[in-house]
């Protein structure tokens, strides 16, 4: 690739500045690869196959006496446990800062990052080695903290919600790189990189591959703006990595430096030729380990292939895995990377004939083919992930590429991204929240295996099931995808809130672990962790909707009536909202915990009381504003309408009856444009109020169902609110019924069919026993029994006839239609 980065296309790219880098990287590379020298630095990318087979090659030949990584400095001691001979990669540190003296900002936050160790890290391979051959191992970048302090918002490491500490983004992120892909023609950088490092790089000796790789970040640094450099921290990195570096140059001979190819010639610049720091101190803030710390995590292929949004390694870790273990199985470049091509397309293509995909074995000779094709049009020695790729797409997937013809690409990256889970020493230490997770796994007598396994909990009839209710509800919030409810009362929903027992599927993985990592600075256990991300979400709420529906979460876990905070936002929420539509969803989500409280175990009666008395004032305070409501909204309404009526009739709320009956009078006195069904639904909790309202039902009625043509249109949707709220209204005379009759006895046909929708909805809200009295009245109304109605007129041989021949012949005529539009569309 050098002829292509220093010839005549470079500086068609970049023009002139691309000769500005030639003699400062001279430089760079003659003080970097020494051989003989005091230090020799080696570049990588994180998560890099390449580098790691050329890092390989360089510890042979230097033979180094210490070994000094790119990596948060206060993890030293947790070194010895990723090079144990029992840990497995994946796996990853896991680093936290607590801001408790608010140096970072005034909400004093928490903060967390990971550092992911693959088979394929050069980093990794580093510390095994230093391990194998005896040798000292360090890592030499700031603590993570520090690094926090030395970054400015939204720059770094302190961009996305779960970065990575890898960075990466350095080398790809500049004009040139942008410019170098579009003269290449490859699509991304991760192309790019793969095509000139990862297939390219492995067919050269090592020297070659180091000069390409300096020169190439190189190029990169020197069109990243200093600015830049200094507010992404990594100016200040660089200053504590060159003064480690030339402190261990005080007590080693041959050091061998493993940095990310982007900081070599910051470091070079900052020390002297014989390694003594010439650089700036970098200022510190003394952090103290209750302030930050740092534990090892198993990984998994997957938690790590999900940081690479943040441009933390490379991408799909799973395909690189296969190509690493070609190259150390046979220690030979060529064919790494067409077998592993060959190996994903038939573990693909088998994964899919099990779920009934027709990949067949000539389908994968064809793909295999293709990704060859493909590679030797691009100019690479053999297909990589991108061939790989564009073969399966262009062989696996038949017709259009959709959500019914995808899956065969969809099992391809998933085998890409890589199922393996790690593994740590028995006596590696970690988080707390882990050891908590395991110990209550044990109490419920659930197994940590990567199979799914059926847990059925009898919640109200054995309280350790409730616990373990508890747990799993704890779990499910933190995300950690360890079980899913399938059957059992959904509250969240408010729906099946009848059902006794709930059923769960669980299923452990590593991601369950790494997902408990991610919160292991909200508590030492699952249930502490669990309330303190609840309380935190409460409040930072903005409405009553999400605060009542936390409290719906709180009460699945058993926190309800002990944690104040919860109810106190809640309070607050509440009193704050002025949408009509949350609180009413507000309401109903308290009205549920306040009837299942007792059935739950829980005591939170007072709490949930005021709570609901301070959303039901905020409610009849709004209620009269909304008779002229939208109709998508009518639904909601009519619910919240009858919930309110029914909690003024329990114990307690009985006094709140009063109030709401006038809220109601309002509605429908103050609204000149009258929703119907919201008149409807008004006067029928009215009438469950107070007798004497008959009369005013009936005129109401009359008005819709005897009035102007525009008037009877909203007949039906009159009646609907109605019945919704008070169906025992129609069986009160035959006045009403009367009334319905004859709408219906008048309608033509066009204004009876525009009717039908909304009085099927209406009279959908009677029971079947009501229906059939219903049916009886209307019989007795037009003289005509119940068993007449049931009889019909015997259908003569001759009309049987003549109706098969209609069908056969409304056959013929469709089937006709459909040739000819076949034969115009081209078909044969």
């Amino acid at each position: 690739m050098e002829p292509l980065l220093r010839g005549e296309e470079i500086s068609e790219i970049m023009g002139s500045e691309s000769m500005a880098v030639s003699a400062p990287w001279e430089e760079v590379l003659e003080r970097a690869v020494s051989w003989d020298g005091p230090a020799f630095f080696f570049p990588i990318r994180h998560h890099s196959p390449a580098c790691t087979f050329h890092l390989k090659k360089v510890f042979e030949a230097y033979r180094p006496d210490c070994v000094l990584i790119e990596g948060p400095e206060n993890a030293d001691l947790l070194l010895p446990v990723l090079s144990s001979p029992d840990a497995r990669a994946p796996m990853a540190l896991y680093y936290f800062y607590k801001d408790t003296r608010g140096l970072l900002g005034k909400d004093k936050a928490d903060y967390k990052c990971y550092y992911p160790f693959l088979n394929t890290s050069p980093e990794l391979f580093a510390l095994k080695e230093a391990a194998n051959r005896g040798i000292p191992a360090r890592f030499v970048d700031l603590s993570y903290g520090e690094i926090l302090l030395g970054t400015a918002e939204n720059r770094g490491i302190r961009r996305g919600e779960k970065p990575g500490y890898n960075d990466d983004y350095l080398l790809s992120r500049s004009r040139f790189v942008s410019l170098l892909c579009e003269r290449t023609g490859l699509r991304s950088f991760d192309e790019f990189w793969e095509k000139y490092f990862e297939i390219q790089g492995l067919f050269m000796d090592p020297d070659a591959f180091i000069r390409q790789m300096l020169f190439y970040c190189s190029l990169s640094r020197s069109h990243t703006p200093e600015a830049e450099l200094h507010e992404d921290g990594c100016i200040l990195r660089e200053q504590r990595m060159a003064m480690r570096i030339s402190e261990a140059a005080g007590e080693y001979r041959r050091i061998l430096a493993v940095t990310g190819g982007f900081h070599t010639s910051g470091l070079l610049s900052l020390l002297n030729p014989d390694l003594t720091y010439k650089g700036p101190a970098a200022a510190l803030h003394g952090l103290t380990e209750a302030e930050q710390g740092v534990y090892p995590l198993a990984y998994s292929m997957e938690a790590a292939d999900a940081l690479n949004g943040y441009a933390s390694g490379m991408p799909s870790p799973g395909f690189y895995d296969v190509v690493w273990k070609g190259l150390t199985e046979t220690g030979d470049a060529a064919g790494a990377y067409e077998s592993a091509v060959l190996h994903q397309l038939i573990t693909a293509a088998r994964k899919a004939r099990r779920k009934k995909e027709g990949i067949s074995s000539y389908d994968v000779l064809c793909a295999f083919s293709m990704a060859k094709g493909l590679a030797a049009l691009r100019g690479k020695q053999e297909p990589g992930l991108y061939e790989l790729q564009d073969a399966a797409l262009s062989s696996f997937v038949k017709g259009e590429v959709s959500l019914s013809t995808d899956l065969p690409l969809r099992i391809l990256k998933e085998i890409n991204t890589g199922t393996a889970a790690g593994a740590l020493a028995k006596d590696a230490p970690r988080p707390p929240i882990l050891g908590d997770f395991e110990e209550q796994c044990r109490r419920f007598g659930f197994k940590l295996l990567g199979a799914e396994q059926t847990v059925t909990l009898e919640l109200f009839t054995k309280k350790k099931h409730l616990a373990a209710s508890r747990f799993l509800y704890q779990m499910e919030f933190l995300d950690t995808r360890f079980g899913t409810r399938k059957k059992g009362a959904d509250l969240l929903g408010n729906t099946d809130r009848s059902r006794i027992r709930e059923i769960w599927s669980l299923r452990f993985s590593g991601a369950v672990l790494a997902a408990l990592a991610d919160v292991a600075m909200a508590g030492g256990t699952v249930r502490e962790a669990a309330k303190a991300v609840l309380l935190r979400r409460a409040l930072a709420a903005r409405s009553a909707r999400k605060s009542c529906r936390l409290m719906v979460n709180g009460f699945l876990m058993g926190f309800l009536g002990q944690a104040k905070e919860l109810e106190e936002a809640a309070e607050r929420h509440l009193a704050a909202d002025g949408d009509f539509f949350s609180l009413t969803e507000g309401f109903s989500s308290l009205q549920m915990l306040y009837e299942l409280q007792t059935l739950y175990g829980v005591e939170a009666s007072g709490s949930l009381k005021g709570l609901l008395k301070i959303c039901f004032q905020k409610l009849t305070a709004l209620l009269p504003s909304m008779g002229s409501v939208e109709q998508e909204k009518e639904a909601d309404c009519m619910k919240c309408f009858l919930s309110l009526y029914q909690t003024t009739g329990r114990p307690g709320f009985l006094q709140l009856r009063q109030p709401l009956g006038e809220a109601f009078f309002s509605l429908l006195e103050r609204s000149p444009e009258m929703n119907p069904v919201l008149e409807g639904a008004a006067l029928g909790l009215l009438y469950g109020m107070e007798r004497g309202l008959e009369e005013r039902i009936r005129r109401t009625a009359a008005g819709y169902l005897t009035g102007t043509k525009l008037e009877r249109k909203k007949s039906a949707r009159f009646l609907r609110g109605l019945f919704y709220t008070a169906r025992d209204f129609i069986f009160t005379g035959e006045r009403f019924f009367a009334l319905i009759d004859a709408l219906l006895g008048q309608a033509d046909a066009e204004e009876f069919l525009a009717l039908l929708p909304e009085l099927r909805m209406a009279f959908g809200y009677f029971t079947p026993l009501e229906t059939d009295r219903l049916a009886a009245k209307a019989a007795k109304l037009h003289g005509v029994s119940k068993k007449d109605l049931l009889c019909g007129r015997i259908v003569s041989p001759l009309e049987y006839d003549y109706g098969e021949y209609l069908d056969a012949f409304a056959e013929t005529m469709m089937a006709g239609n459909r040739n000819s539009d076949h034969t115009a569309g081209g078909g044969t």
